[in-house]
């Protein structure tokens, strides 16, 4: 019979397993604690109940280095009205290329957001509507609106309802399987009001659309499909709700008296209550001609863009547009220009400048 051995000397077995596990947990980088693994390993092995493992110093753990955000400027633009029915809608489907942007396309491409007020309601859904112009455009524009860079479009417009609802609602569910996100429509009162967020790099831009030009039963309601009506009280809750979510807020309005050259009172007074409820930049479209540009409590207003797109425009003042670009950089509005441009054949634009 072999000798007991003394409590306080491990088998050689024992050790060679312990030195043999403790190398490879080195060489693993792990750490090593008595009461962890090597103690467990040690009673398996059969370590006496009162012999305790010997500990080894922990590894320090390395932390992941913090990325460096990004925060190079961010680049937006914004054009009018763009309808793509009557004989804009015939050319579009006449046509392979990227008609009607095929002089405008690449510019537009090149920010980091485009967003435009689509003018019409793009669907073979619905029936006219009892107004004096309705614009339906054929389900083609979809591809030409995407292939000129566009990533946000309004529907707060006065066309968008232009064949019911249901045609609305055909373009809602369409809008997305073509890159492009809807702003100011939705299915119910609740997404039309909702607001369209997107951060780029390190900036967070919030945008919200409201149509105050009639008829004013394209609105949506707590049940139907529509465009969000431009109310007052409305707007300022949604502005004060999407301020605390984002770095730079931009309000896009559907307002003002068709062919008037300067702002209406009550242009200014919205823009305004937009503002004092939180809004960086308001912007809007409409009159078919550019409206002067001013500003409110050091925050910027164009009250019209003009058209962009659109046929059956013959006076000098409806053929011209202009398009917004802004460089942000998180809350900073760096700085913005307006590019004019003009309506020429097809109803197509092409810059001047």
């Amino acid at each position: 019979m072999e000798p007991e051995q003394p409590a306080h000397e491990l088998p050689e077995t024992l050790v060679a397993s312990r030195r043999i596990f403790v190398r490879r947990a080195a060489q693993m980088g792990g750490a090593l604690a008595a009461s962890g693994p090597v103690a467990s390993l040690l009673a398996a092995c059969g370590a006496p109940s009162n012999v305790r493992a010997r500990s080894t110093p922990t590894a320090t753990a390395t932390t992941a280095p913090t990325a460096t955000p990004d925060t190079r400027p961010v680049t937006v633009a914004i054009t009018g009205d763009i309808m793509l029915s009557r004989s804009v809608g015939a050319r579009i489907l006449a046509t392979s290329d990227r008609f009607p942007f095929n002089d405008t396309a690449d510019w537009l491409s090149g920010f980091d957001l485009t967003v435009g007020n689509l003018e019409c309601v793009v669907s073979t859904l619905g029936r006219p509507q009892p107004k004096q112009y309705t614009f339906e455009a054929p389900p083609r524009g979809f591809e030409r609106v995407t292939a000129a860079g566009y990533d946000i479009v309004s529907l707060a417009n006065n066309h968008s309802g232009d064949y019911g609802p249901a045609a609305f609602a055909d373009m809602l569910a369409h809008l997305p399987a073509h890159g492009l996100t809807p702003l100011g429509g939705g299915m119910n009162l609740t997404q039309a009001h909702t607001p369209v967020i997107r951060t780029v790099r390190s900036t967070t831009i919030g945008l919200l659309a409201y149509c105050a030009i009639g008829p004013m039963n394209f609105a949506a309601t707590a049940t139907t499909p529509g465009h969000a009506w431009l109310d007052a009280a409305r707007m300022s809750a949604d502005i004060r709700a999407l301020r605390p979510q984002v770095g730079f807020l931009l309000v896009f309005t559907h307002w003002g008296i068709e062919y008037h050259t300067t702002e209406s009172s009550d242009q200014e007074a919205m823009a305004r209550i937009a503002i004092d409820a939180g809004a960086d930049f308001v912007v809007g479209a409409h009159p078919h001609v550019i409206q002067p540009s001013s500003s409110y409590r050091g925050k910027p207003i164009v009250y019209s863009l003009g058209n962009f797109v659109f046929d059956e425009m013959y006076g000098e003042q409806e053929r011209r547009g202009s398009a917004l670009t802004l460089t942000l950089q998180g809350s900073r509005l760096l700085n913005w220009s307006l590019r004019q441009s003009r309506i020429g054949a097809y109803g197509a634009p092409v810059w001047e400048q």
